[in-house]
């Protein structure tokens, strides 16, 4: 292989169905918490900031998924972009909250062309990494959709709409799903949806993927790799193969933590991580937000000499996204009484009966097969002027579109494994 860091990933589905099992929404708070400034008024692309709706999304996001003791990687484009395929049809309080939640204009024109936008950058061509997002509408046989609606998710969201034979093929339709998902992520995504989960009552499932694969522009060399302690949160140690350089990097810190930006070669994506001081990242993960991350990155310098140590990571993660995102206030959507998608058909009372979300993420020096070489470090401690981002207890990663300013994925390494890929 000749790529060195692979975000594969990620792979989302929402499946909408005509009826499903009632729950009393009135119980649950659909206040939303999340309010970024002239997003939801927007009335041009021009006052839209897209990246930072998304972004905002993400921090939010991620205060509910978190979990204290375990890894996490999510896509929040992706997320962002499925849903937005989902607003584009929504209307009344169910349009309401998905806006206030997403951070989508009111003017579905303004996120429709600002989306068109942005898939168009991501998807540009670079020789330099593999770097592809994907929508997909995947729709029960004869059912009548808008044809407006197929027009905007065809034009303005790149989506493939194909028809499928839910009620008399479930299994078949969901593998024809999963194969695809598979296809466009290199084999890393299999299984999205699981098994019955669609059955006679589902009318449409919206899928959407992002790939990226690239290589660091400051290359980790596989010969300065060695077995080096980690401390977990808890406090315990566990050995982890660990990466070493000394170069040229941005880097920035304050008292609560550090910043260190790692490129990717095409000038185009970087890879940002954030080490907490502490050991034990909780503290520092609720305290975390869209304003200190960007403070952070604002205040980088580039530094001549910055050491670095970075444990080699590969994981997966899988997500049902229908609890969190209740709590955090889309809650008409996801029930037959309330829900309104009115402008995706005028069939029936569309709801959305699930959104499965999976993640994978390697990062490593040279490539899969390379990998596996380890050798001793010889390090001058004594050398002056040299910063250090020592990342041995648990830290965050941000894989940024730096055209954009966009978040593609975010997650934290809580407890760093590596399985060499074939």
């Amino acid at each position: 292989m000749r790529k060195l860091v692979t975000f594969l990933a990620v792979a989302l589905c929402i499946v909408s169905s005509l009826f499903m099992g009632c729950v009393d929404s009135s119980t649950v708070n659909a206040e939303t918490t999340i309010n970024v400034e002239n997003t939801i008024n927007a009335g041009s692309v021009e006052d839209y900031e897209i990246a930072t709706a998304n972004n905002a999304f993400a921090f939010d996001l991620y205060s509910m998924v978190k979990n204290e003791d375990q890894n996490v990687i999510f896509a929040p484009y992706s997320i962002f972009t499925a849903m937005a395929v989902c607003y584009d049809g929504a209307e009344g309080p169910t349009k309401k909250q998905m806006s206030n939640v997403f951070n989508y204009p009111l003017n579905k024109l303004v996120l429709e062309e600002s989306s068109q936008v942005m898939i168009g950058t991501i998807n540009s061509y670079n020789d330099a990494y593999d770097l592809e997002t994907t929508n997909a509408l995947w729709v029960l046989e004869d059912y009548p959709l808008n044809e407006q609606y197929v027009s905007n998710v065809e034009n303005y969201y790149g989506g493939m709409v194909t028809p499928v034979d839910f009620a008399n093929e479930p299994e078949e339709s969901t593998d024809t799903i999963n194969n695809w998902v598979e296809e466009k992520t290199n084999e890393k995504i299999k299984e999205l949806i699981p098994k019955g989960e669609i059955g006679p009552e589902t009318r449409l499932v919206i899928t959407n993927t992002v790939y990226f694969n690239g290589k660091w522009v400051n290359e980790f060399d596989a010969d300065m790799t060695r077995t080096r302690p980690f401390t977990l949160s808890n406090g315990d140690e566990k050995s982890v193969k660990t990466m070493y350089n000394v170069g040229k990097f941005n880097y920035g810190e304050d008292e609560k933590a550090k910043i260190l930006e790692l490129p990717y070669k095409g000038d185009n994506l970087c890879m940002y991580m954030v080490l907490p001081e502490e050991n034990n990242i909780a503290e520092f993960e609720n305290d975390l937000t869209l304003m200190y991350y960007s403070e952070l990155k604002k205040n980088m310098n580039s530094a001549d000499s910055v050491e670095v140590s970075i444990p080699k990571f590969t994981y997966n993660t899988e997500a049902e996204l229908k609890s969190p995102l209740i709590e955090m206030g889309v809650v008409d959507a996801f029930f037959h009484e309330t829900a309104n998608f009115s402008g995706i058909t005028s069939n029936g009372n569309l709801a959305i009966s699930e959104i499965y979300h999976q993640a994978f993420v390697d990062v490593h020096e040279k490539g899969t097969e390379a990998a596996a070489a380890t050798g001793a470090v010889m390090e001058d401690e004594g050398m002056e002027n040299t910063l250090e981002f020592k990342a041995n207890h648990p830290f965050l990663f941000f894989i940024e579109d730096k055209r954009t300013g966009c978040i593609l994925f975010m997650g934290k390494v809580e407890s760093p494994e590596y399985e060499e890929m074939s």
